[in-house]
């Protein structure tokens, strides 16, 4: 890394050198056509100036690109934009209006004759600093769609650049020097002929390079800090172009739709141990959930009566998986949120919603209070005879299980409680259950123990798995309320069990155990309505 290092630098020296000569020697010949030093100077600025921090910039990113991505695909975008270039720039020779670039201009040697050769080169080394932008910016942003939007991201960064720099191009400013600024500009391809035709040549380099990627990079360990830096060291030397030459419009522009962009790849700063939310957002989702434990208060009076033992074992701060015994629908839910002070993050199920409006709602709900959305694969296998619409797509899985896991991963690691049903499915339950009656336990999902390892990956976090039972038990008279104990079992570690599934088997133990601790509820499941 220290030569791609030395390299930049060098791309650095020659923009300052490229400024210098458009801004300083070309148009004030009186500062140096008296001196033989001067004179070689101005040659060497009219020679170079075009070209010297293109072959800089070119050498950082190639050399970047083989050491920290992968060989493959840095050749491959390499070799795309030399031939992708070269194909824009005959075409635009032929009559095409993609450029109205004056290749004749460029004072250096060309390719076949025709295209100026630091014309793939700039090509290259932008046309890919803007792709791993792009990727990574998708993956701080979380976008589902990664490819798409990078795609989309990568010709914006690409296309924004371009136009800035046609900007002061075109604009008049530097008339003195107009015959170098021809050449200089060739060596880009520019001035633009027609935006669309240019933007749709930013994005076909970049969709042909990423189709013969085969896949995506790993964008999440992508080391930003140089495309980062280069992107911003050629879009400041735009901005030191408009600055010099009166131009304060394209320059707030440049500041507006280049540089905000491109900061947001690396700021805010991403956290070891992340919080939550923005502090007013989880501000929204705190009161929320006090609404909801002031809420929770009303249904005792009429539904259910709540009866906790064992709170002691839970630890009263730093990061907690409560591992629960799944037996009705919503007052496991409720029970917990009662018995627990700790404010709590729940993983819910919601393949079972028919309504696309409804899934709208109950996501906002579960977004207001920090809870986490998942979905059950085997809900999506054919069922014959089933052909009701579903609010979710089979395709649809996977993503929200990643999107789960970050989250859980990211609210253990600031310290907060999740809860999980590593059964998935309750007792009592509006829809369809695997369980046969109410005192059937399921075997628990190892789900939650690979939850604990990913957040304890940073050598800090230390997650407490505290088990916890559900018993229901009907109470006699008119109101037929249900009683509920909830009971904590002792606090769990990871590195106390020589594998996940030893501490899976552990857990689910507990939970029964725990769960058998007070009467039971009836033996067979009732006839007819769901008790509720």
């Amino acid at each position: 890394m220290r030569v791609v290092k030395l390299l930049f630098i060098c791309h650095l020296a020659a923009l300052v050198f490229a400024l210098g000569g458009l801004l300083i020697i070309l148009p004030h010949p009186e500062l140096w056509n008296s001196s033989p030093l001067g004179v070689r100077i101005f040659q060497f600025a009219l020679h170079w100036a075009g070209s010297l921090h293109i072959l800089f910039g070119a050498a950082t990113m190639l050399l970047f690109g083989l050491l920290c991505i992968d060989v493959r695909r840095t050749l491959i975008f390499f070799a795309a934009s030399v031939l992708i270039s070269i194909a824009v720039s005959l075409l635009s020779l032929w009559g095409v209006p993609l450029s109205t670039a004056s290749f004749s201009a460029f004072p250096g040697p060309k390719l076949a004759g025709i295209v100026p050769y630091p014309l793939p080169l700039s090509w290259f080394y932008m046309g890919f600093t803007s792709y791993l932008l792009a990727s990574k910016l998708t993956d701080r942003l979380g976008l589902e769609r990664q490819t798409l939007w990078s795609l989309v991201l990568g010709t914006y960064f690409l296309t924004v650049w371009d136009l800035a720099l046609n900007a002061v191009m075109v604009s008049g400013h530097f008339a003195s020097v107009s015959g170098l600024l021809e050449g200089y500009s060739s060596a880009y391809g520019l001035p633009v002929g027609n935006l669309f035709l240019w933007i749709g040549n930013c994005l076909l380099l970049m969709a042909v390079s990423r189709w013969l990627w085969r896949s995506n990079l790993d964008a999440h360990h992508l080391a930003i800090w140089l495309p980062f830096a280069v992107y911003t060291a050629n879009t400041g030397f735009v901005m030191a172009l408009n600055l010099g030459s009166g131009l304060w419009s394209p320059l707030l522009l440049t500041a507006v739709f280049v540089l905000v962009p491109e900061s947001l790849v690396v700021f805010p700063r991403e956290q070891a141990h992340p919080q939550p939310r923005h502090p007013g957002r989880r501000a929204l989702s705190q009161s929320t959930w006090l609404l909801m434990r002031a809420g929770a208060r009303a249904i005792s009076h009429w539904a259910v009566r709540i009866r906790v033992e064992g709170l002691e074992q839970v630890p009263r701060k730093g990061p907690i998986l409560i591992a629960a015994r799944h037996f009705h629908y919503f007052y496991d839910g409720y029970a917990l949120l009662r018995a627990l002070p700790r404010r709590l993050h729940t993983v819910v199920a919601l393949d079972w919603l028919r309504s696309k409006r409804l899934r709208f709602a109950i996501e906002l709900g579960c977004s207001l209070v920090d809870w986490l959305v998942v979905l059950r694969s085997e809900q999506f296998r054919e069922q014959p005879g089933n052909t009701e619409p579903r609010a979710y797509s089979p395709r649809e899985v996977r993503r929200y299980m990643r999107q789960m896991a970050t989250r859980a991963v990211s609210l253990l690691r600031a310290g907060e409680v999740l809860v999980i049903f590593p059964e998935a499915y309750p007792n009592i339950d509006p829809h369809p259950s695997p369980k046969a009656d109410l005192e059937q336990f399921l075997p628990f999902r190892p789900g939650f123990v690979k939850l604990v390892e990913l957040a304890e990956r940073d050598g800090r976090t230390q997650v407490a798995v505290v088990p916890a039972g559900l018993a229901y038990a009907r109470e006699g008279g008119r109101r037929q309320r249900w009683r509920v104990t909830v009971r904590f079992g002792r606090a769990l570690y990871r590195k106390d069990f020589a594998s996940a599934e030893q501490m899976r088997r552990a857990v689910e133990e507990q939970v029964q155990l725990l769960s058998a601790a007070a009467s039971s509820p009836p033996t067979s499941r009732p006839q007819g309505p769901l008790p509720i």
